[in-house]
């Protein structure tokens, strides 16, 4: 059995391709072949992408009739993807640096939450290596599973030195003995565009926790449920160093050198709920060993009102108010 991006050889086990960190679960169905007639129907489908891309392009198709058209070139792709004559990777630029060092600029809230909606604005930026981060809202509920949903550019690979172009919306939960779903990408780049203002939300629902997405700009969305494990909150946290996964937001960013600095300015804010206290903690370790912590500080609580405070640390700087939380520059 081979990936259906990568063609790298998996196990039948495989829930991820091990080479380029391809999503296996919607793959399994499809068959490593495609009779030739197939082929046809795919030109034809290509086709007729062609002609709503070049309405899309005139402004003829509104934002909520993008979403068919991705959905409409995601499905053909997988299925060409299906016969490696057909199926090409540009989509997954290599670099010859790897994805090693985990850098994280986060505001840990101290108080409780039924639910959590931020609003980001989309910053494409990358590093030497052509890696970029993840805008990131997170919530842990009073069970122990930590929910993250967000948006990424050019999120690296579960290879570590490959990633995906452009932004995707992002979301992932971590079961309270630590083991995760992994990082889950929209499977091909959605309708945001630099500068454009996102939505990130998370919000208890019938037995599950939501975890949503939604660019005002463009009308792309996306959302996604996952079992609450009998938790009704989002907890605070009642010390900076109380958890590795705190109820927060948090810019990511996996580089393949340590200490990299280079952060053009993230913003996302809140003009309903304010939040009283927090703290700013920016640190940087290496996933392999958690333990080995390459940097890392928090500041003192802060007590937030209307005006920004700042924190600094090795290079990088972070900003808040009551209101708002800043990522950068550095």
């Amino acid at each position: 059995m081979k990936c259906p991006v990568c063609h790298g050889e998996l196990q039948a086990s495989d829930s991820f391709c091990p080479y380029c960190g391809t999503r296996l679960d919607w793959a399994r169905s499809g068959r490593q072949g495609s009779p030739p007639a197939k082929h046809v129907g795919v030109a034809i489908g290509l086709i007729a992408l062609m002609v709503l891309g070049g309405l899309f392009a005139s402004g003829v198709l509104v934002p909520s009739a993008t979403r068919f058209y991705n959905d409409a070139r995601n499905f053909l792709r997988n299925l060409a993807c299906l016969s490696p004559a057909l199926c090409t990777n540009s989509t997954l630029p290599t670099t010859s640096g790897k994805a090693t060092y985990d850098q994280q600029i986060s505001l840990i809230f101290t108080q409780d939450f039924y639910s959590l909606s931020f609003n980001v604005t989309a910053v494409s930026q990358t590093d030497s290596s052509g890696f970029g981060p993840a805008y990131l809202l997170n919530g842990l509920s009073d069970t122990g599973y930590w929910y993250q949903v967000g948006l990424a550019y050019n999120w690296p690979l579960a290879s570590g030195t490959s990633y995906v172009s452009g932004f995707h919306f992002i979301w992932e939960v971590f079961y309270p003995n630590g083991t995760t779903t992994n990082p889950v990408l929209s499977r091909v780049p959605d309708d945001v565009n630099q500068g454009d203002t996102v939505l990130l939300s998370l919000s208890f629902s019938s037995g599950s926790v939501v975890m949503s997405n939604l660019d005002y700009n463009t009308g792309a969305s996306s959302s996604h449920s996952y079992t609450t494990g009998g938790g009704s909150i989002f907890k605070g946290s009642s010390s900076s160093r109380g958890t590795r996964t705190p109820t927060s937001l948090m810019t990511e960013w996996y580089h393949a050198s340590p200490s990299e600095t280079s952060m053009k300015q993230v913003t996302y804010s809140e003009p309903d709920v304010a939040i009283s206290s927090a703290w700013i903690c920016i640190g940087e370790y290496a996933p392999s060993n958690p333990n080995s912590v390459v940097f890392g500080q928090c500041s003192s609580e802060l007590l937030l009102g209307s005006q920004k405070q700042q924190y600094s640390y090795h290079g990088l700087n972070a900003y808040a108010n009551q209101y708002l939380f800043q990522t950068g520059p550095s």
